[in-house]
């Protein structure tokens, strides 16, 4: 067993949606290890191996896993929050284990264009000067553009939070 047990240290409302929570906790075991395997077994997960640090979406949360920290956004209820820090506990045990059969990935993974399209508004305004939202994240994605460029988004800050938690695991923005 990597991960014995974790700790919720803090639990914040959302910016947008004030029923929704953010939770940080600490973890007992350091879990980098474990990271490269789930890299490889995730297929949208966000690598960054610098930073060890892995992020993905599950089950509607957005998820940053740290060698002693799991964070989540997006998260409904407490409940619902602590039950995915069980399931995800659950996962990076039984990946551990199983690494014998698993081809741990080492490499970066970057953000898709799609992964921030389906954080931003998706309003196609061309206030950032683009002709529409597709065009803005894949503007993202080669450095070309930043959250600021995207006025609409400034009003949906649970988005906006949630995007900059995604480039901060990655070391952008």
């Amino acid at each position: 067993m990597l991960l014995r047990e974790w700790r919720i240290t803090e639990v914040l409302p959302c910016i947008v949606n004030p029923d929704w929570k953010r939770i940080k906790t600490e973890l007992s075991d350091d879990i980098s290890e474990v990271l490269p395997y789930l890299n490889a077994i995730i297929s949208d997960a966000v690598y960054n191996p610098n930073g060890k640090s892995l992020t993905f979406r599950y089950k509607g949360m957005l998820v940053s896993l740290f060698p002693r920290a799991i964070n989540l956004a997006q998260v409904p209820t407490l409940e619902e929050g602590k039950s995915a820090l069980n399931e995800l506990r659950e996962l990076i045990n039984k990946t551990w284990e199983r690494r014998g059969e698993i081809t741990p990935v080492y490499e970066k993974r970057t953000l898709r264009a799609k992964d921030i399209l389906a954080l931003l508004p998706k309003t196609n305004c061309g206030e950032c000067g683009l002709p529409n939202c597709f065009a803005f994240a894949m503007a993202m994605v080669r450095g070309q553009k930043k959250l600021a460029d995207c006025p609409p988004l400034q009003q949906h800050r649970e988005n906006m939070e949630a995007l900059k938690e995604l480039l901060k695991t990655i070391g952008l923005e």
